[in-house]
C-alpha cells in the first residue's frame, strides 16, 4: 500500500485490525470480475511461458552444478 494511504493503526486492538484487513480483502473481491475468454487465454499463455522459462533456467543451473564439479574431479 502506498505511503499516502497508510493510517496509524496503533490504537486499534488486534481484533479490530483483523476486521479492518478482512474488510479490505472483501472490498477487493467485490471489485473483481470474471475475465472474458480472450483475457483468460492470454493470461494462461503468459503463465505457461513464464513457467517454461523458469524451468529451463532451473534445469540449466542443475546441469551446470552437475557437470562443472564432475569435470573438475578429473
Amino acid at each position: 500500500m502506498p505511503a499516502e494511504f497508510q493510517f496509524d493503526l496503533s490504537w486499534m486492538t488486534s481484533r479490530e485490525k483483523f476486521r479492518a484487513k478482512l474488510n479490505e480483502y472483501i472490498n477487493v473481491l467485490k471489485m473483481t470480475r470474471k475475465p472474458d475468454k480472450e483475457e483468460f487465454t492470454m493470461t494462461t499463455k503468459v503463465s505457461v511461458a513464464v513457467m517454461f522459462v523458469v524451468g529451463v533456467i532451473g534445469f540449466v543451473i542443475y546441469l551446470l552444478m552437475d557437470i562443472i564439479p564432475a569435470s573438475l574431479k578429473h
